[in-house]
C-alpha cells in the first residue's frame, strides 16, 4: 500500500533535480563531511507544510498539476553553511531566483494559504541541502576554496514527506509531476 500524507508529519512541496544535476550536486556533496544526503534525497523545497490530511494531499495534487511547467536552468551561486558558518546545521548549494521560479513559489504559497495551511514568512532562498550536521557537532572541515556550485535544472514538482523510520532514504515522494 503506498504511503499517504496522513502517514507523515513532515510534508513539503519541492522540485526534483534532473539526473545530470543530481549527479553534479552529489559530487559537490561528496566533498563535505559524512553527514551528506543521499543523491536520491536531493531536492529544492518550495514550501514546507508539516502534517497533512489525505484531503489536503488530494487537493494539492489537483492544484499543483497546472503549475508543473518547465523552468530555466538556475545559476549556481555558492556553497553555504546555515544558519551560521561557525555553528552550521546544514550545508547548502544556493541558486539564482529567476522570475519563473519566483512565480512558481508565489503561486504555490497562494495555493497553500488558500487551503488554510501555514506559509513561511521568511523570504524564499532557492537552495538544495547537501549535508546536515548534528547540534553541537564541531565545525566540519570544508575544502578551501569552496567549490563552485554548478548550474541546475529541475525536472519534477512534487509533494514529499519524511521517509518511514529505518528507511535508507530520508524522503519519499507522495506524487510528482514532470515539468513540461
Amino acid at each position: 500500500m503506498p504511503a499517504t500524507a496522513s502517514d507523515h508529519a513532515r510534508c513539503f512541496i519541492a522540485l526534483g533535480p534532473d539526473d545530470d544535476t543530481r549527479a553534479r550536486l552529489a559530487a559537490l556533496g561528496a566533498c563535505l563531511p559524512p553527514a551528506r544526503l543521499l543523491p536520491a534525497d536531493l531536492h529544492l523545497t518550495i514550501a514546507f507544510l508539516g502534517s497533512l490530511t489525505p484531503d489536503h494531499e488530494h487537493r494539492l495534487q489537483a492544484a499543483l498539476a497546472p503549475l508543473a511547467r518547465a523552468l530555466p536552468v538556475l545559476d549556481g551561486e555558492s556553497l553555504e553553511l546555515w544558519p551560521q558558518p561557525a555553528r552550521p546545521r546544514v550545508a547548502v548549494a544556493s541558486f539564482s531566483l529567476p522570475a519563473p521560479l519566483r512565480r512558481l513559489v508565489e503561486d504555490t504559497r497562494a495555493i497553500v494559504r488558500g487551503m488554510g495551511l501555514p506559509v513561511e514568512g521568511r523570504p524564499f532562498r532557492p537552495h538544495v541541502t547537501l549535508a546536515r550536521f548534528k547540534a553541537g557537532q564541531s565545525m566540519p572541515h570544508l575544502p578551501r576554496p569552496m567549490p563552485a556550485v554548478p548550474p541546475a535544472r529541475f525536472g519534477t514538482l512534487g509533494l514529499y514527506a519524511s521517509a518511514p523510520a529505518g528507511s535508507e532514504r530520508r524522503y519519499a515522494a507522495l506524487f510528482r509531476f514532470d515539468l513540461a
